[in-house]
């Protein structure tokens, strides 16, 4: 769905509607915001539901929202063509793009017209026509551009760089509404780049992505996330960042907010958190792996530590390596991964949790990891995010609240500790459990690394019971307990 601003300065602006809260009103929290005195902070949301119905939510606004002249008090229905009024300014919404509608329109009259020539102007003030053709075969419509009577080139209509330099603001000295549409057909394919700039995505970014503080008895650990769900409140970001934390906090724009742990998927490297106050965040939306290629530009956004010391949100650029790939942890603190995007864009500490993104500023990957080396040998420029396909499969359950294969504590390896093959774990929510070694699961041990803790944990539901085998010190007599996996 798209919603053109039909009044006011922005009229003629339109934007894409999606998410289940696409808010409208004053506020910065909005994703259309206008300025509009009559219009609440927070006057109206639409929301996309997963068929693609849309239905449009009054928020108690005093002037209230009209749909075709009628205030509405429940949620409406709205299907295209409607004309929503939000205090002084009308909205009109429609199925398709209306740039792209107007392109297709602009299309059929260029070959209804296709021999009516048009005199534009370009930057240079020279006066050029422009004149539309047929063509024969496989060539398609052509404009042919003549200056003096000469003719200077024949470009394909598809192909508009050639006359990028030429003309500029185009002003079309004919006078039938006709050939107006073939010159704005013209200019606007001339002069229109829709591929954003890498600030355009950053910009886009801010208000999705997050940084994420983790702080433990083992020490204090630092990330990034992006918004999964503002409406409710929900964080994801990678488990390994907040592995072990009892105190989580979030930030946005130097803005610190607590947050609770809501569900972990350990074995997938992922973890949501919910937040109370999700002001001023926005969703990100998801792209899908199918639309990936190698070659892609990418975008990794987030919190990396850097030689300023201090939270500030950066982004590095890089290119898809490849589309989908599964990537094997070399140390034994990690899972493996079995869907990744590898990209040549820089990922360092702090990243990870944080978005890739890519041109249509959608998440392609949830940045995870990087290999450094291989066999002794220094590698550069491979660093691994969770394939955003995977990242839906587990935040399909991870949203409801239930986790995969996680028990309410975390599962380290420390590197200066000998533990004998088991792990320490660490409960991650004050209480009066204390941290332990965890040596099996189920009867499956534990061999010293966070790959055999997935093996063990790989049957177990979210909601059953697993025996645990508990050992007091390395070495020890191990010791059977029961607990419920959340």
């Amino acid at each position: 769905m798209w919603v053109t601003i039909g009044s006011g300065e922005a009229r003629g602006v339109s934007v894409h509607v999606e998410g289940d809260r696409f808010l409208v009103g004053t506020g910065a929290e909005c994703q259309l915001m206008l300025g509009d005195p009559k219009v609440a902070p927070l006057h109206a949301y639409f929301e996309v539901q997963p068929d693609g119905a849309v239905r449009l939510h009054d928020l108690g606004s005093d002037a209230g929202t009209l749909v075709n002249g009628r205030k509405i008090d429940a949620p409406a229905v709205i299907e295209g063509g409607e004309e929503i009024r939000v205090g002084d300014t009308v909205l009109s919404p429609t199925v398709k793009d209306p740039e792209e509608e107007a392109r297709e329109r602009a299309a059929a009259l260029l070959h209804e017209r296709r021999d009516a020539p048009v005199r534009v102007k370009t930057d240079e003030g020279d006066v050029i026509e422009v004149v539309p053709e047929h063509g024969d075969g496989d060539e398609g419509p052509h404009l042919r551009v003549k200056s003096e009577d000469q003719v200077v080139e024949v470009v394909p209509v598809g192909e508009h760089r050639r006359l990028r330099e030429r003309i500029g603001i185009a002003t079309a000295l004919a006078g039938l509404a006709a050939l107006a549409a073939v010159v704005a057909l013209v200019v606007f394919a001339v002069t229109r780049d829709d591929t954003p700039t890498t600030a355009d995505i950053v910009n886009d970014a801010r208000a999705r992505t997050v940084l994420i503080d983790a702080k433990s008895p083992e020490g204090e650990s630092r990330g990034s996330g992006f918004v999964l769900d503002a409406g409710a409140g929900l964080i994801v970001t990678n488990f390994h960042v907040v592995n072990g934390g009892h105190n989580i906090l979030v930030g946005l724009h130097g803005d610190i907010r607590d947050a609770q742990l809501y569900s972990a998927a350990p074995c997938d490297d992922l973890a949501v958190l919910k937040v109370e106050d999700a002001s001023g965040m926005r969703d990100l939306p998801l792209a899908s792996q199918a639309d990936i290629k190698e070659g892609d530009r990418t975008v990794a956004v987030g919190y990396p530590a850097n030689a300023a010391l201090n939270a500030s949100l950066t982004s590095t650029e890089g290119v898809v390596s490849v589309a989908r790939t599964s990537f094997d942890v070399p140390s034994p603190d990690g899972p493996n991964y079995a869907n990744v995007v590898q990209t040549d864009a820089a990922i360092n500490p702090g990243n990870s949790g944080g978005p890739l993104i890519n041109d249509e500023k959608k998440l392609i990957g949830v940045n995870a990891a990087v290999l450094e080396s291989r066999g002794g040998v220094p590698i550069q420029g491979q660093g691994y995010a969770i394939g955003v396909d995977r990242v839906k499969e587990v935040l399909a359950t991870l949203r409801t609240g239930h986790s995969q294969g996680f028990a309410g504590f975390g599962i380290l390896f420390p590197p200066h500790k000998r533990l004998g093959g088991a792990a320490l774990a660490v409960p991650m929510k004050d209480s009066a459990t204390h941290d332990f070694l965890l040596a099996g699961v189920n009867g499956t041990r534990l061999h010293g690394s966070f790959a055999s803790y997935c093996d063990a944990v790989r049957s177990v539901e979210s909601g059953q019971t697993a025996v645990l085998s508990v050992v007091a010190k390395p070495g020890g007599v191990p010791k059977q307990v029961r607990v419920k996996f959340q």
